[in-house]
């Protein structure tokens, strides 16, 4: 009987743990509902995935075409297929291509059950060897494919074989630039090498002369008033049995150089780790030096004057040194002062004679760390 009672008198205590529990899962279960519905109430309407009715159904079988091998100069042309598999017309809105495949012709509309086409060419006179690869990409009113890439690729066997893919022409802007080169025939195809002439006029054909196997072949360039470097095309004539002669074009630079040389070549720039020490608890000097040589021994030259110009007033300060006469100058650019404004700009100008096309110009920036009104 002991033992009856304890066992009844121990059970209301369980209970009162038992609801105890279930008060706290209903308590959890009523703040995740609120919880749910808080952000459910703030998410945005999330549009269908496809548009409702009906829509066209690209398919396209083949999405690269390769031509095997061609001679350079041959125009590869290939048709691509589109069928409509959908249950709606289907419009190709624009076919752009990349530069060297052009788009020939395109099917605007295919209706349902229809298929259409999208032409492709590719001119392989620019591909002088090696294996090009071209693309164009098709735009279309299908939901699922918006937009669709077309390759056209293969090998080209050079009609030409040169000494280099970029015939440079170097030299002093007042004397006159000379390449003398060697072409052959990279083909068992019968070829003539018939002219060659400049695509812009930046350089002559000085030459060309046929010799047992091949041609040489001399450009030239005369003086320039400006330096720089120029670009221009080479175009080589070639006569090829039961075709029409093509023009190859080969990439040719023209550098009109200065007499004299600069080191560093580009602008001069103190940056705001260099000018830091200006406004700093110790103040540091804050210069960066300009070499200046000349080119060659026998083409001596004199710095007449150099300054700073276009430049706030004295935040720039300057001194020349002639480190070896005739050939050798060094300029140092120093700045004196810190500036209200994050960046400061002037131009170093150099005059080595009296005419205009003495004077030598290079850019000059000064970057500041901006300091808070209240920063002692």
């Amino acid at each position: 009987m002991f033992h009856s009672n304890s066992m009844i008198q121990s059970n209301p205590a369980g209970a009162r743990e038992r609801r105890s529990f279930a008060g706290l899962q209903l308590v959890l279960a009523l703040l995740l509902l609120a919880t749910c519905s808080q952000l459910l109430a703030q998410e945005p309407d999330i549009p269908p995935p496809f548009p409702i009715g009906p829509a066209p159904v690209l398919h396209l079988e083949q999405t690269e075409h390769d031509w095997g091998t061609v001679l350079q100069g041959t125009i590869v042309k290939h048709t691509f297929r589109i069928e409509n598999h959908g249950r709606a017309p289907l419009r190709i809105l624009k076919v752009t291509s990349t530069c060297g495949c052009t788009s020939t012709r395109h099917d605007e509309w295919i209706e349902v059950g229809a298929a259409g086409v999208v032409e492709l060419q590719v001119d392989t006179l620019d591909f002088s060897g090696g294996r090009p690869r071209k693309n164009a990409v098709v735009r279309t009113n299908d939901p699922e494919s918006p937009e669709i890439h077309l390759w056209m690729m293969g090998l080209v066997d050079p009609l030409l074989e040169l000494e280099s893919r970029v015939y440079k022409l170097q030299g002093l802007s007042f004397e006159t630039k000379r390449l003398t080169t060697t072409i052959l025939p990279a083909t068992e195809t019968p070829l003539e090498l018939i002219g060659a002439r400049s695509k812009n006029g930046s350089f002559s054909v000085h030459a060309l002369e046929p010799l047992e196997k091949g041609w040489r072949l001399t450009l030239e360039a005369g003086p320039s008033e400006t330096m720089g470097s120029l670009r221009d095309d080479l175009e080589l004539l070639v006569d090829l049995p039961e075709r029409k002669a093509v023009a190859i074009p080969v990439p040719v630079v023209v550098e009109h150089q200065d007499r004299i040389r600069m080191i560093p070549n580009g602008n001069i720039v103190f940056y705001r780790r260099h000018t830091a020490p200006l406004d700093g608890p110790v103040r540091r000097e804050v210069k960066k030096e300009l070499q200046v040589r000349s080119v060659r021994d026998d083409l001596p030259f004199e710095i007449v004057s150099a300054e700073i110009v276009d430049a706030p007033d004295g935040l720039f300060g300057i001194i020349v040194t002639e480190v070896l006469p005739g050939h050798h100058y060094k300029i140092v650019i120093e700045v004196l002062r810190t500036h209200p404004v994050s960046q400061a700009k002037g131009t170093l100008r150099i005059r080595l004679g009296e005419s205009e096309d003495q004077i030598r110009e290079k850019p000059i920036i000064a970057q500041f760390r901006l300091r808070r009104p209240d920063t002692p």
